[in-house]
């Protein structure tokens, strides 16, 4: 028997509710109810798995906080001794002359003050205040040097070292010229280098060249005074003697 209109219309309304109800999950299902109207999320899969992202934060899949080891932690610093935590040092006296025009000036280094363990510092370069002067590093002097200041490395807590420098002034060399030293912090940490960097040390006296030919050539002078004036006081008191 055909079925009249109504019901046709009846059964193609169901017949698209089933589709409706069977394909809902990719698409979100609106229902009317009385005098309202909902929107129902369509829910996940049974197979579904999240995807982690990139920026972690869940308590499985992300990496280590501190990740390898980065450069911008400022664990090395290169620059200064004075500035970057590096020992401290003093001059040891009057450059020596090994022979004319080459001299030999003699330095103390020493941390001053505990350093944690895995510090060091590495003397890479000695720079001078004014032109006309070359710094070379050797062992040299007579007064204990057994290294040379530059390429030497100084472990944390390391007692006193001496170190030594050989001196080539040129033509333009001025009296009173300053030696300091740039080299490079290594520390486990950021925080170490900051804690080795802010300590308080009492430096040594700095590192002032004058020529040591001139001072000779002085003192030579001067002792030569001595013995004039001492041969004048001498004769002047025979003649006093002889008068008497």
């Amino acid at each position: 028997m055909a079925l009249s209109r109504p019901g046709v219309a009846i059964a193609a309304g169901l017949s698209i509710v089933l589709l409706l109800t069977l394909s809902g999950c990719g698409t979100p299902v609106t229902e009317e109810g009385a005098g309202r109207t909902t929107t129902a999320s369509p829910r996940p899969s049974p197979d579904a798995t999240p995807t982690p992202t990139d920026e972690g934060g869940g308590d499985e899949g992300g990496g280590d906080a501190d990740g390898g080891e980065d450069p911008a932690q400022d664990r090395v610093r290169t620059g200064p001794v004075a500035q970057y935590g590096g020992p401290a040092y003093g001059d040891q006296g009057s450059a020596e002359i090994i022979e004319a025009g080459l001299w030999c000036k003699t330095i103390a280094v020493f941390w001053g003050g505990d350093v944690p363990e895995g510090v060091r510092f590495t003397f890479q370069s000695a720079v001078t205040d004014r032109p006309g002067l070359a710094v070379e590093s050797a062992v040299c002097g007579s007064r204990e040097a057994d290294r040379g200041c530059l390429d030497m490395t100084v472990e944390a807590n390391q007692s006193q070292i001496t170190c030594s420098l050989v001196l080539r002034p040129g033509s333009d060399f001025q009296d009173g010229t300053a030696i300091t030293f740039v080299g490079t912090l290594e520390c486990p940490t950021a925080e170490i280098c900051d804690i080795v960097a802010a300590r308080e040390v009492d430096p040594g006296p700095p590192i002032i060249v004058d020529d040591p030919e001139v001072s000779d050539d002085e003192e030579q002078n001067q002792d030569q005074d001595q013995q004039d004036q001492d041969q004048q006081d001498q004769d002047q008191d025979q003649q006093e003697e002889g008068s008497g």
